[in-house]
């Protein structure tokens, strides 16, 4: 209550806090070691229980610093996984597209209609966004057409996307502005016209939408793929799509709002000139 209302994401500290509740409130903190961290990670992912575990060892830092604590105790987190690899080719990319807008290939390759109440025009926009910005989904949700302080929005005339509002608190999650792609500064003129005075870009019949979830799994399993393919698979598949593109990894990493290390450490071997040029001299005659 001191510390979480004024963090960038103070619902997900609490959504945290009552998956540890249950295990950790009898407890002390002088009662956080090796041994009762291993028990917690037990039962649940191991993912899970890491990030829970990593927003409990913030609480006592932060407490830490602010009352004093000796001694400080030590976490032992379940081991961090690989980032996910999974991307979206370009067929792939337009069977999710033409699901969320109601239409389903079979594997002949016929097409047929999708029933009304499975399509979603809303997430159409939200994939076209994702895989044409690699903008996180949150930010996604969040763009409006006009000026804001606590949300980003485009601008139309000069072609660039604001992913976070002038008032908003900046993050590890880098969300800095970019350039909108020709094709998607189109399509999102074109959607302007159609909303009039609608305020989100992402909208379901005027009303912002929370979450696309539900949406994404449907049009998922419309398009036959894979249950790894989530939306941030997106942002994924932009890093991937412009590595294989050549585009130089300083502009890469600055379009899509992470530093140029992760970007060549998760995403490098894409590049098409990926370890080229040792390739090629390792295998070459002496003059």
């Amino acid at each position: 209550m001191e510390h979480a209302p004024g963090t960038a994401a103070p619902k997900l500290i609490a959504e945290h806090i009552e998956g540890l509740a249950d295990f950790w409130a009898p407890r002390k903190v002088s009662e956080i070691k090796g041994a009762t961290c291993r028990k917690f990670a037990e039962s649940r992912k191991p993912s899970m229980a890491r990030r829970q575990l990593e927003t409990l060892r913030a609480a006592v830092n932060y407490f830490h610093r602010e009352y004093g604590l000796d001694p400080v105790p030590a976490f032992t987190l379940p081991t961090k996984h690989r980032p996910r690899e999974r991307w979206l080719t370009r067929a792939e990319a337009a069977r999710l597209l033409w699901a969320a807008l109601g239409w389903r290939a079979d594997e002949g390759g016929h097409i047929t209609r999708i029933p009304a109440d499975q399509r979603s025009p809303h997430l159409a926009r939200f994939i076209l966004i994702g895989l044409y910005t690699g903008t996180r989904s949150g930010a996604i949700l969040g763009l409006s057409w006009v000026p804001s302080i606590n949300a980003g929005y485009v601008d139309l005339d000069a072609g660039i996307l604001h992913r976070s509002g002038s008032g908003q608190r900046q993050t590890k999650k880098r969300q800095p502005p970019a350039a909108i792609p020709g094709r998607l500064l189109a399509h999102m003129r074109r959607w302007k016209r159609m909303d009039g005075n609608i305020r989100h870009i992402v909208n379901w019949n005027g009303s912002s939408v929370q979450s696309v979830k539900k949406a994404f799994r449907s049009a998922r399993t419309n398009a036959k793929l894979s249950q790894d393919v989530t939306p941030h698979t997106l942002r994924h598949t932009a890093a991937t799509w412009l590595m294989q593109a050549g585009v130089e990894i300083w502009q890469a990493a600055g379009f899509l709002g992470m530093t140029s290390e992760m970007l060549e450490r998760t995403y490098g071997h894409h590049h098409a000139q990926f370890q080229k040029q040792a390739a090629e001299a390792v295998t070459k005659k002496r003059a």
